[in-house]
């Protein structure tokens, strides 16, 4: 159960200046009571009717202490009149009694209500004011449902309460018997709640008023403590974001290296083997064709066996040097390599379109080498499917279209990871109604 708060002072907006205080006033109404009967004594003449000025220090009590206060200075004025009528001073009859009597009370008791009326409004909209700053207090559901269990305790004739915020219910007080009343928790058309209040006799008009005050209170907390969720949950979400672009970065950074790694180490290999390996067997071919001039013997067959096979071990030289390193990329650059590669798939069989638009002449190196292994990994990997190359420079990019029939996903992880190595972009396009995917990749060169 919640624990309930006693019930707390005036937040003292209704500032009191020093006449209006409560002792000035009560002692103003006793002097001004005992100056009227002390007159109406003294003057001796009922006709003068002064008993009638009682009227103002009771209606100085009533409103300073209520309809029980009212009435009760004004029986006290009733019985000092008909004290005052028994002794004979003034001679009154008791038409005249009764009259002055029925003033009295009637006098005390209207002023009295009214006084309570207006003190009851004061401390309900104290009540509503104090409620206002606790809830916008308030930091999680669990304390919500706490604060709002205790203020609709707080409410004349409740003793009990229910609070349900997010399908959680919380119960303080008694138990639940008598009267009930509801109210839902709603803010911007959302239910996010209720309240239920029980209660022996009807609320007022005013205490029900304010019930539904209370609950609009508890919702709109309850709809900033969910925004407040979302906003908490923004922003880790937006520090995981930057967390993982700056993995992302690193990792394309990592990738980059190690493809550049690879280059090197490719063009390293490749002029290992064309200047050294492939010189030096070009060098026992001519050997041994001078020795098969010089055979005079039937060994020249088998010199020329020998020739052979260190010719055709040359040409496989050569090649893996070409494919380790493109010579025709290094010496007339990336239109004439890319457009060798078109060839040579169509010579393999390959249905292939390769088309290198207005590529520069003059690219950065790794750019150059990034393009040319896009579309040669994307030519071997076509299995005899369709494929379609475009190369064009456009706005300070090159932009790169590679449309593919039944792409193996490792391939297009591949290729996406080699432009994204270079600060490119990419997007994957599903395949269309002739079944090619397309992927769109754009390098920077500017």
């Amino acid at each position: 159960m919640p624990s309930v708060h006693p019930a707390a002072p005036p937040l003292g907006l209704l500032v009191r200046r020093w006449p209006e205080r409560r002792p000035l006033l009560l002692g103003s109404a006793v002097v001004l009571f005992v100056t009227v009967f002390a007159s109406v004594v003294l003057a001796d003449d009922a006709s003068l009717g002064l008993a009638f000025l009682a009227v103002v220090p009771i209606v100085l009590v009533a409103l300073e202490l209520g309809q029980r206060g009212g009435i009760a200075v004004a029986s006290i004025a009733f019985a000092v009149v008909v004290a005052a009528a028994a002794l004979g001073h003034p001679v009154m009859d008791s038409v005249a009694v009764a009259v002055r009597g029925s003033l009295f009370l009637t006098v005390g008791t209207v002023a009295g209500h009214f006084s309570d009326r207006m003190r009851a409004t004061h401390l309900r909209e104290d009540r509503l004011l104090r409620s206002g700053l606790r809830l916008s207090a308030v930091n999680t559901p669990e304390r919500l449902r706490q604060a709002v269990v205790s203020e609709a305790l707080s409410m004349p004739g409740v003793h009990a309460a229910e609070v349900t915020v997010d399908g959680v219910s919380l119960a303080g007080g008694q138990a639940r018997h008598g009267l009930r009343s509801s109210a839902a928790m709603q803010a911007h058309g959302v239910d996010l709640g209720r309240i239920e209040a029980f209660h022996d006799a009807p609320l007022s008009a005013e205490d029900g008023a304010a019930f539904e005050l209370l609950a609009r209170q508890s919702a709109l907390t309850a709809e900033n403590l969910r925004l407040l969720g979302l906003d908490r949950e923004r922003a880790a979400l937006e520090v995981r974001l930057r967390e993982v672009r700056r993995e992302l970065l690193e990792s394309r950074s990592g990738a980059g290296v190690l493809l550049q790694a690879e280059e090197d180490e490719k063009r390293r290999l490749a002029g290992k083997l064309h200047e050294d390996l492939a010189q030096v067997l070009a060098a026992v071919l001519l050997g041994i064709r001078m020795l098969e001039r010089r055979s005079a013997d039937g060994s020249a067959a088998h010199l020329q066996q020998l020739h052979d096979q260190v010719a055709e071990v040359l040409a496989e030289v050569r090649e893996v040097a070409r494919e380790l390193r493109p010579v025709v990329l290094d010496q007339l650059g990336l239109r004439a390599a890319v457009a060798t590669l078109g060839l040579a798939a169509e010579e393999r069989g390959a249905d292939v379109l390769v088309d290198v638009g207005s590529v520069p002449r003059e690219l950065p190196e790794d750019v150059e080498t990034a393009v040319f292994r896009l579309v040669e990994h994307a030519l071997d990997s076509t299995d005899g499917g369709r494929l379609r190359a475009s190369i064009e420079e456009a706005d300070g990019a090159l932009r790169i279209g590679i449309a593919m029939q039944r792409p193996d996903p490792a391939v297009l992880l591949a290729l996406r990871t080699r432009a994204e190595s270079l600060g490119g972009s990419t997007q994957v396009v599903p395949p269309d109604g002739r079944g090619m995917t397309q992927l769109r990749v754009t390098l920077p060169i500017a």
